[in-house]
């Protein structure tokens, strides 16, 4: 038996005391499957389940943080006060490093949920800078709120699909990332600025255009193919500018999206 397939044995044995690759636990799914001999896992689950952090402790263990290759995070629509938060913690705090793990998606916000998804208790708290730390190959990710300066402090990283939703604090994402040199590889980017419509004067929450002028006159995406920026402030003449820009004359597609 490979090292991939046994450690998918030796989890499910851990979550539901049998060996299979469909474990059922309270308000949990996971399904679990080898696709190039990595493990490609699909946890679906009630962020208040209690098996929660358990499950995500075993995840960061050295005999199974290498073998993971893809790892979804799926929740019902639930949240407290409005607010649904993904405590990823667990995943930082084992002695395991991600280092084949390929595609890390954390369900977002959707059109249809009643409730907003962040990392997090409101304060992002360096938590994906501390996911990427682990993932030194990471290529694909996508993640509910908007990293704090520390994801940026780092030495030039593969990442080349990003996919970011603001949750209630830009973070200063797109200055940040304008002034950043680490990832330089980055193919696509869709971000999502703040849309807090129900915040009076929400739209002082918004990234100014400042930030966008800034990163489409930078060098910090040089093999940036595709951007959509969701629910910003840019209006028509804004983006006329955008497209003269360094940036806006490299990209194949520019997508902005109506602001909410």
């Amino acid at each position: 038996m490979d090292a991939s397939n046994l450690a998918l044995k030796q989890l499910c044995r851990h979550l539901a005391g049998y060996q299979c690759e469909l474990s059922e636990i309270n308000n949990s799914l996971l399904i679990g499957s080898i696709q190039n001999g990595l493990l490609e896992l699909d946890y679906y689950v009630d962020v208040e389940d209690e098996f929660y952090e358990e499950i995500l402790e075993l995840l960061a263990f050295s005999d199974f943080a290498p073998f993971l290759g893809v790892l979804r995070l799926s929740a019902p629509d639930k949240g407290i006060n409005g607010t649904r938060s993904w405590k990823l913690e667990p995943l930082t705090q084992g002695e395991g490093t991600y280092q084949n793990l390929r595609l890390l998606d954390i369900q977002g916000t959707q059109p249809q949920h009643l409730n907003r998804t962040i990392l997090g208790n409101f304060d992002e708290d360096d938590i994906a800078a501390r996911l990427l730390d682990k993932m030194p190959n990471l290529e694909q990710l996508s993640i509910p709120s908007a990293p704090s300066p520390a994801f940026f402090d780092r030495p030039p990283h593969p990442l080349k699909h990003l996919t970011l939703q603001t949750g209630y604090d830009t973070q200063n994402f797109i200055l940040n990332l304008a002034q950043s040199t680490c990832f330089n590889q980055l193919k696509t980017l869709d971000f999502t600025d703040y849309s807090e419509t129900s915040i009076p004067d929400y739209q002082h929450h918004k990234t100014p255009i400042s930030h966008y002028l800034q990163l489409f006159n930078s060098n910090a995406l040089p093999h940036l193919e595709s951007l959509t920026i969701r629910h910003s402030i840019i209006n028509e003449k804004d983006t006329k500018e955008l497209k003269k820009t360094q940036l806006g004359t490299q990209l194949d597609l520019l997508k902005l999206l109506p602001c909410s």
